[in-house]
């Protein structure tokens, strides 16, 4: 049977992962400077494939998905506020600033009629399915 594990908890006795240790190692060494990514829930639906995408926090005009060849890329970018008011720097902060991208492929996707919308926090992106011709049948002739 198979045994599940949550992505960052280590299991005792379970195999030894040296990426999973580089990261820890990081962590330790440096903190929490990295941007995490943003989350996604991909599905398939008849005619299409969706993508949902948590940004919350980005403004519409911060966010921008990107087509190059055979994949998608979903970048947002928020500056980081150094000072607030008249008080100067903050005490504490836990909200990231930075850029935020992750690039997906878009294999048996038609790429030229994917659309994107923003509300609410939730990019929402449609990728319709590239239409697949039914084979066809032909006779050779023989020379």
């Amino acid at each position: 049977m198979f045994a599940l594990t949550p992505f960052y908890r280590r299991s005792v006795g379970g195999p030894y992962d040296p990426f999973r240790e580089l990261e820890r190692v990081e962590r330790r060494l440096l903190g929490a400077v990295s941007v995490p990514d943003f989350r996604v829930d991909l599905w398939e639906e008849k005619e299409c494939f969706m993508m949902e995408a948590e940004l919350p926090g980005f403004s519409k005009d911060s966010i921008a998905v990107e087509i190059e060849g055979a994949y998608m890329t979903v970048r947002a970018e928020r500056e980081e506020k150094k000072e607030r008011g008249d008080e100067g720097a903050p005490l504490h902060s836990e909200r990231t600033a930075g850029v935020l991208e992750r690039t997906f492929s878009l294999a048996g996707v038609n790429a030229d009629e994917i659309s994107a919308h923003y509300e609410n926090g939730l990019l929402t992106v449609k990728m319709p399915k590239k239409t697949v011709d039914a084979p066809r049948k032909r006779t050779l002739s023989i020379d």
